[in-house]
């Protein structure tokens, strides 16, 4: 017979959620006792979930091979594929089902609940924490973590308030707490910075054209003021906004970016193929027959059938030629002109957006001192880490729930297991 486990959970994000719901439904299923407390400093819990997607949550991506899902995380990648073999996408939209939860994938890969309401998700693991009698501790925020023995962790809530457990899991996303308390243990904390931002960009093009969007542009970024001259490549949809460009290529790029960006001081240079893959000589080439085919059509009617119209006269303006001319008109120089703004507009980036609270950091827990096979501690018996605390982060798309459920579940079947094997009676 075993003794009851104690687990504590710090953190009422997704990961924390997670991990709680797959200890206690791995405890029940090998008959073991455990009490499992979810420790949050705030009175609210899920609230990126809540927000993510436009408060849809974007719970996973519909890639299920591990290796190629894995490579959506410009930090962890080579980390989160042991885990991710153990638990992947698929097994999450099964997880989500086996709960009453049915995922629907959208054309880009992005799964959400079919209700596409992230209170859906929520109202879920509320439901099983109170199903397998989790203890939600609100407004309890976790001073300090001190080590009682190997293996045995006290949390201390206040001057009187505390609770030792058998396993500790630190799921705390990019809070300054969650950092402070895995250093006070003996764990690194790498350069953090953000990542997933869109661009703030003041230029002609684009100053007027709020809200056009682009499905298929080329974008290359540098850093000129940076040793080593690094360059960044990204394709995908781009839009305008009131400050500069967003939209998924550019978050990706972001990503990607993140630590350049921020030695930067967020000034870069973004060139783009407004115009997808094509190249120089293709696009002109391009504009040549548009000029033979139509030479009596003026400019401002004429035009390459990828670009709004309002985005081709902002580009005939910055080029300094007449809306109004007729295509017969143009001269040789004017066409590899608009040809080489159409595929290499260099734009000055001079600072970041942020999205609010649904924003991600690169930076957290460094990796080496992480056992990814447990998601357990290097440096501290019986501690473990989940979700955006670690040195992990994924692109936009679902990337980084799913780094949340997987490093979660991984966590929670060695708290459960290990302890099992090393406290019974």
């Amino acid at each position: 017979m075993s003794a009851s486990k104690a687990i504590a959970i710090i953190g009422g994000g997704a990961a924390g959620f997670f991990a709680a719901i797959s200890a206690a439904q791995l405890a029940r299923q090998k008959g073991l006792s455990v009490d499992i407390r979810i420790f949050e400093s705030s009175g609210q819990v899920l609230k990126k979930v809540r927000i993510s997607g436009g408060g849809r949550c974007n719970v996973t991506h519909n890639c299920f091979d591990v290796k190629t899902f894995c490579q959506n995380y410009p930090r962890g990648s080579r980390e989160l594929l042991s885990p991710m073999l153990r638990f992947q996408a698929s097994d999450t939209v099964d997880w989500f089902k086996d709960a009453g939860v049915q995922l629907v994938a959208e054309a880009d890969g992005r799964m959400f609940p079919d209700t596409n309401s992230s209170e859906t998700i929520i109202d879920c693991f509320l439901n099983l924490i109170e199903k397998f009698h989790i203890k939600l501790m609100l407004k309890s925020p976790v001073k300090a973590i001190e080590v009682v023995s190997p293996g045995r962790l006290k949390l201390k809530m206040g001057d009187k308030e505390s609770f030792t457990a058998d396993a500790v899991l630190v799921a705390t996303g990019s809070t300054p707490a969650g950092y402070r308390l895995a250093e006070s243990l003996g764990h690194t904390i790498t350069e953090r910075a953000p990542s997933l931002f869109s661009f703030i960009i003041n230029d002609l093009l684009i100053s007027e054209l709020t809200g056009l969007s682009f499905v298929d542009a080329s974008l290359t970024l540098t850093f000129p003021a940076l040793p080593g001259k690094k360059v960044f490549k990204q394709q995908g949809p781009v839009l305008i906004t009131h400050w500069g460009l967003s939209g998924p290529a550019i978050l990706k790029l972001s990503a990607w970016a993140a630590r350049e960006m921020k030695l930067a001081d967020y000034n870069g240079i973004l060139t783009v193929n407004w115009m997808g893959v094509e190249k120089l000589n293709d696009v002109e080439k391009r504009l040549n027959v548009m000029k033979s085919e139509n030479a009596k059509s003026y400019l401002k009617n004429v035009y390459p059938n990828i670009l709004p119209k309002r985005f081709w006269l902002s580009l005939l303006d910055t080029c300094s030629i007449d809306h109004d001319k007729q295509w017969s008109r143009i001269s040789k120089k004017e066409i590899a002109t608009i040809a080489q703004a159409l595929v290499a507009s260099q734009l000055k980036i001079t600072g970041q957006n942020r999205f609010k609270d649904e924003f991600v950091e690169c930076g957290g827990v460094a990796l080496p001192e992480i056992d990814f096979k447990t998601l357990a501690s290097k440096v501290c018996p019986g501690l473990y880490f989940a979700g955006e605390i670690l040195d992990v982060d994924g692109i936009t798309g679902g990337f980084n729930f799913q780094n949340a459920w997987t490093t979660g579940w991984t966590a929670a079947q060695d708290m459960v297991l290990f302890n099992a094997k090393t406290t019974a009676t």
